[in-house]
């Protein structure tokens, strides 16, 4: 199920949140979120974590006061729990990434009202945290493999944890994306430019239509 979300911070705000891009002409689809709406996509293998790779988007929190919970960002989970759900915690000091009943946090200051660009890559043994090209911390966390209702943007269930602010340029990886690239390719358009992984793109927002549009992957002859 695809779901379409109205324009819901400012012009100014955003304007301010992209002027650290200094890149091709190019601007990442924007979803908005007010703190009562989300996005909520059907399960799909596109969407899995399990077998490693790197999911990377960018966000902008837009709340000042704690609002009593961690707001989720992404989050796929079903009947036996959580296979990842990524959060910023309630005081927009860093990330959490959580996996059944495990959780990781690690710490980075998002109370600047700028857009900044997060990275999650999955090994065989743990997962990495980028924030804008830095690695901001690892652990032996990783996401599991559990039967999927869905994958939600910006709540934890569609109703739940909701997100305030905004986020942007969603991609998934079904191979790990090196530091390196995460850096060069976050605000290019991976279709014009000339992204070593561009086959291994497993999905990509498309938010301006409140779209996950899935790569479907080729059937060897």
């Amino acid at each position: 199920m695809k779901q379409k979300v109205r324009g819901l911070m400012t012009i100014a705000l955003l304007a301010l949140a992209f002027s650290m891009a200094n890149a091709e002409n190019y601007t990442p689809d924007v979803a908005e979120f007010d703190g009562t709406n989300a996005l909520n996509f059907d399960a799909s293998p596109q969407l899995a974590m399990a077998q490693g790779g790197t999911v990377e988007f960018w966000v902008v929190p837009d709340w000042t006061t704690d609002p009593g919970y961690d707001p989720t960002i992404i989050s796929n989970m079903g009947p036996q729990g959580i296979s990842y759900l990524v959060a910023m915690l309630r005081d927009r000091s860093g990330i959490a990434f959580a996996a059944g009943d495990m959780e990781y946090v690690a710490t980075f200051d998002f109370t600047d009202g700028r857009l900044h660009h997060v990275a999650i890559s999955q090994f065989d043994d743990g997962i990495t945290l980028y924030v804008d090209g830095q690695v901001i911390g690892s652990s032996d966390i990783v996401a599991l493999n559990l039967p999927s209702d869905g994958v939600r943007i910006g709540s934890i269930d569609g109703t739940n944890n909701q997100f305030r602010g905004a986020i942007a340029g969603l991609r998934f990886w079904n191979v790990v994306v090196t530091q390196e690239e995460l850096v060069e390719f976050a605000l290019t358009d991976i279709f014009k430019g000339d992204h070593p992984n561009l086959d291994n793109l497993s999905a990509m927002s498309n938010f301006n239509s409140g779209e996950l549009l899935l790569v479907q992957p080729e059937v060897q002859p």
